[in-house]
């Protein structure tokens, strides 16, 4: 079962963003500043009942909030956060940044290019959602004055035409989709990859009682197992074959790399082209 909770945070003396401390939404704002939950610590949490609302929030903490304090609302997985102001709470975007692998989109992107849509695009207000993250982009130059779209920080267009925003419509559509598009959970991705993983284990396995990876290998499959070099080309020994006389010398292997060189010198004098120098040195070498 959910929980809806509340937390308040408080600006973090020992962080770069210590200069947040009691400073006015506006004055922020006008500075360009960035409230990130990165500058804070958390002071306090409690549950939440259906029937609160911000405001609610706003009369409990009065004893403990303090100006550049923010509240993070979590009602039926949906985060809002609100900076506390000298009079007011302030809807704030961005405070939490939750930082997706491959994410397309930030609160940050500027210069959008969205399929099938002219113009450039920017994100001008995010909500997350059972911890997914959804972003509302504007046009940068006609802003509220066309249409307006919700990405997810991948960039799949989730929603077109809001033109009012994250409003209570739009949000019931959002957790649907949420809803409908569950990420996998880690017990199903385990049972997923069990079967390949205990394949590798074999394998493996085989390796560390034969040796290395080419022996376990053709310890199956080779047919005469008296070579082991990675390929499994060896042939059953004729039954009838006698036995090489041990005194005998084998016949000596010419180098594939000296009958390479030979070649390239006669295909060199077949064309009219001067041999190159570090052949004939290289092949004088091995005749020596």
């Amino acid at each position: 079962m959910r929980t809806d909770q509340y937390a308040l945070y408080r600006v973090d003396l020992n962080t770069a963003g210590k200069d947040l401390w009691k400073k006015p939404y506006d004055q922020l704002k006008s500075e360009n500043r960035q409230i990130r939950i990165d500058f804070y610590r958390q002071i306090h949490i409690s549950n939440l009942s259906a029937r609160e609302a911000i405001m609610d929030i706003w009369e409990r903490t009065a004893d403990i909030r303090d100006v550049s304090d923010v509240i993070v609302v979590n009602r039926d997985g949906e985060v809002s956060c609100f900076y506390v102001d000298e009079n007011t709470p302030r809807r704030i975007s961005g405070f939490i940044r939750i930082n997706s692998s491959g994410a397309l989109v930030t609160l940050d992107t500027k210069d959008y290019r969205i399929d099938g849509m002219e113009g450039n695009w920017l994100a001008a207000d995010e909500i997350i959602i059972d911890g997914r993250q959804f972003f509302l982009m504007e046009h940068q130059d006609y802003h509220r004055q066309t249409t307006r779209v919700i990405l997810d920080c991948y960039g799949k267009k989730i929603m077109e035409e809001c033109g009012n925003g994250f409003d209570q419509q739009t949000k019931e559509i959002l957790h649907g989709y949420v809803r409908n598009n569950q990420i996998k959970e880690p017990d199903a991705i385990e049972k997923q990859n069990k079967p390949d993983r205990l394949k590798r284990l074999e394998l493996w396995q085989k390796a560390y009682e034969n040796g290395h990876y080419e022996r376990s290998w053709e310890s199956g499959m080779e047919v005469n197992y008296d070579a082991i070099d990675g390929c499994v080309n060896h042939q059953k020994d004729h039954p009838g074959k006698a036995l090489s006389d041990p005194e005998k010398k084998p016949k000596k292997r010419m180098s594939v790399i000296k009958r390479l060189r030979e070649k390239q010198i006669v295909i060199a004098k077949r064309t009219g082209r001067s041999v190159p120098k570090y052949l004939e040195q290289q092949l004088a070498r091995e005749k020596d």
